[in-house]
């Protein structure tokens, strides 16, 4: 098998993964769904191949004590990947993720221009949050590379692995990978104030994130980017009140209402038109009148007060109406996204 070639020719259809297996032949996943390709099916040498020709002596160590393996390549033709080893029944299998080399812009993502202008706030804090696979991560570059464009600042990522590469323009970007560069969450974003930094962006960790350490930071003068595996703003802030305990949830509210300038909420549906997965977004730009329900803990109100909220805030809704207005994606898109949407509501 020449995986080379076949990371290449899967990047060149707009695959977005890879799946290899033992005694079948690869999957690619493009627009959500996995098809098959038209390969003779993965043999155990070439899952050996592939540990041998990508890994170091010290991962191939790492692999057979933990049975589990992820790296990303930078710089690795035909492009950037990240792969992800693991045993199954004594055989490894494989998911090859390609990694984008360029970050898309703000607008090409369709995000509304106030919340690109929240990146001027000397502290505070963002969200961005969605579901597994629905291009948060890609979005989280966006900002950061439209923060880098516009601002001069340090920025320091915090991932688990790093999603993508970033040549300093206006800003200075650090990354550091959990467990490679840092052990902890917590130390972290501690070590953070050590550190000159100006904005802290937590990406996915797959883990969970020390909330009220992280509030405290922002409430202390920083600004923080963090993201979440959320559906819709309201679910995100109510998924943040959950995670403490009630007794402490009044004194998390006024930090929210002190510390939050918005949330952006992600989904991606795919278009008919435009052969392609399109994002669409719920979005709360915090102002005083969102403020002031956040203080309250009456999260469940902002829904129905999203037309007195900041300028660019929209919901799922709204968003769906414009783009079917435009012809972008079809009324039975958007009535199934609805449909499931509100049950999990």
């Amino acid at each position: 098998m020449d995986l080379e070639a076949l990371i290449g020719s899967v990047h060149s259809q707009g695959g977005s993964e890879i799946h290899l297996k033992v005694d079948s032949p690869p999957l690619m996943r493009k627009n959500k769904n996995l098809q098959r390709l038209s390969m003779p099916a993965i043999m155990a040498a070439d899952m050996e191949s592939v540990v041998k020709k990508l890994l170091s002596a010290e991962d191939q160590a790492y692999i057979r004590e933990k049975q589990y393996f992820e790296n990303n390549f930078f710089g690795a033709p035909p492009c950037n990947f990240r792969l992800c080893l693991f045993k199954t029944q004594g055989q490894i299998q494989a998911i090859i993720r390609i990694i984008r080399s360029v970050a898309p812009s703000l607008q090409e993502l369709g995000f509304p221009a106030q919340f690109g202008e929240l990146i001027n706030a000397r502290s505070g804090l963002i969200i961005i949050s969605g579901p597994a696979r629905s291009g948060i991560s890609t979005s989280l570059a966006a900002l950061i590379e439209h923060i880098n464009m516009n601002r001069a600042c340090h920025i320091l990522l915090m991932e688990d692995p790093i999603e993508f590469g970033y040549i300093s323009k206006r800003a200075i970007i650090s990354q550091r990978q959990l467990r490679k560069d840092v052990h902890t969450v917590e130390q972290g974003i501690n070590f953070a104030k050590r550190m000159d930094v100006d904005v802290l962006v937590i990406g996915d960790l797959k883990k969970e994130v020390p909330l009220r350490t992280l509030l405290e930071y922002a409430n202390g003068g920083h600004l923080v980017i963090l993201t979440m595996q959320t559906l819709g703003a309201m679910n995100t802030l109510e998924k943040i009140l959950i995670s403490f305990p009630e007794a402490y949830r009044e004194h998390i509210c006024n930090m929210l209402s002190r510390d939050l300038l918005g949330i952006c909420s992600q989904a991606l549906l795919f278009s008919h038109v435009e052969n392609r997965m399109m994002p669409i977004h719920d979005i709360l730009m915090v102002n005083h009148t969102v403020r002031s329900i956040i203080q309250k803990g009456r999260i469940s109100q902002i829904e129905s007060n999203i037309s007195s909220a900041g300028e660019g805030s929209r919901l799922f809704d709204g968003h769906l109406v414009r783009l079917m207005r435009d012809n972008k994606i079809s009324k039975e898109t958007s009535d199934g996204f609805l449909t499931m949407y509100r049950g999990v509501k």
